[in-house]
C-alpha cells in the first residue's frame, strides 16, 4: 500500500479535492450546454411564422428552435399563453425563454428585469395594412391583436386621434379591415400576405404610406431573464446555421414574403 506521503497518495488528494472545486462549475455550467427548458410562445395564429393548434406549438418558429435544441442537445417544453400573461409568468421566473419577444414591446412591465435578447430571428418591420384606396390616408382607426399595443402609435391613441380595436388574431385583423371597420391592420407582413393568400384575397390590401419612417424595430427575438448563455448560444447558432435556416425560409415562403418589407 503506498505511503500516505509518497507521489501516488498526494496525487489522489490532489485529484479527489479538484473533483470538489469543480463540482460547483460543473452544476452552473450545466444547463448551458445541454438541458430541458421552458419555453413561454405567444398563443397567436401569426402562420406561417407561429401559430398555436390544439395546444400545439406549430410553424417556422418552432422548426427553427427545434434545429437548435437539436444541435445542442436540449429538450425544450413549449407552453403557449395569451401576450400578457407570457410578460407576467417570465418575469415572474417560471419561464426559461420567451418567443417572440423584443425590447421595445410591453417595456414598462419589463423595465425592472435584467433581459437578454437574442439576434433577430425573423427579422421584419410591422407594417400597417390598408386597401389600396387607403394606401396614402391618414388612420382613424387601427387594428392590433389584443395584448398588444404598437409603440409608435402611443402618442396618437393617447392624444385620442388613433382608436384601437382589437382581436384575437391577426386574421380578424385582416377580414376587419377588408370590410372597413378598421381603417388599418397593425401586423407582420409575412402574416398580412400569408392572411390573405389564406382567404383567396392576394393584394386585397397593402402597407399604407402615410406613415412616417420609424425607428423602432419589431424584430422577432429569443429572450430570457435566467439564460443570458442560452441566448448567447442561440446566437452562435444563427450566424453558423445561415444555410440551414435559409432552406426553412424557403420551406415556409419566408425568403420572398421578408424581402417585400415596407417600413
Amino acid at each position: 500500500m503506498a505511503h500516505p506521503f509518497c507521489p501516488t497518495g498526494l496525487m489522489r488528494r490532489l485529484l479527489a479535492r479538484l473533483v470538489l472545486l469543480a463540482t460547483p462549475l460543473l452544476l452552473v455550467a450545466g444547463p448551458a450546454l445541454a438541458g430541458h427548458f421552458v419555453i413561454g410562445v405567444e398563443d397567436v395564429d401569426y402562420a406561417p411564422i407561429m401559430s398555436v393548434s390544439g395546444g400545439e406549438f406549430r410553424g417556422y418558429a418552432r422548426e427553427l428552435l427545434d434545429l437548435f435544441a437539436r444541435r445542442q442537445g436540449h429538450q425544450f417544453e413549449y407552453r403557449p399563453l395569451p401576450t400578457r400573461r407570457l410578460v407576467i409568468e417570465h418575469m415572474a421566473g417560471r419561464l426559461d425563454l420567451v418567443f417572440p419577444d423584443n425590447p421595445n414591446w410591453n417595456a414598462q412591465a419589463k423595465q425592472d428585469a435584467r433581459l437578454a435578447y437574442s439576434e433577430p430571428t425573423v427579422p421584419f418591420q410591422d407594417v400597417v395594412m390598408v386597401l389600396p384606396e387607403r394606401r396614402n390616408l391618414p388612420l382613424h382607426t387601427l387594428g392590433v391583436v389584443r395584448g398588444y399595443t404598437p409603440k409608435r402609435f402611443l402618442p396618437q391613441i393617447e392624444a385620442g386621434s388613433l382608436h384601437v380595436n382589437e382581436a384575437a388574431d391577426p386574421g380578424r385583423l385582416i377580414r376587419m379591415t377588408l370590410t372597413g371597420r378598421v381603417d388599418g391592420t397593425h401586423v407582420a407582413l409575412p402574416v398580412a400576405l400569408y392572411q390573405l393568400e389564406r382567404l383567396g384575397r392576394p393584394g386585397a390590401l397593402v402597407p399604407s404610406t402615410a406613415l412616417a419612417p420609424t425607428t423602432l424595430e419589431y424584430h422577432y427575438r429569443l429572450s430570457s431573464v435566467k439564460h443570458v448563455e442560452l441566448i448567447a448560444q442561440f446566437d452562435r447558432f444563427l450566424r453558423e446555421e445561415q444555410a440551414a435556416l435559409a432552406v426553412l425560409q424557403r420551406r415556409y415562403g419566408l425568403d420572398d414574403k421578408l424581402g417585400a418589407v415596407h417600413p
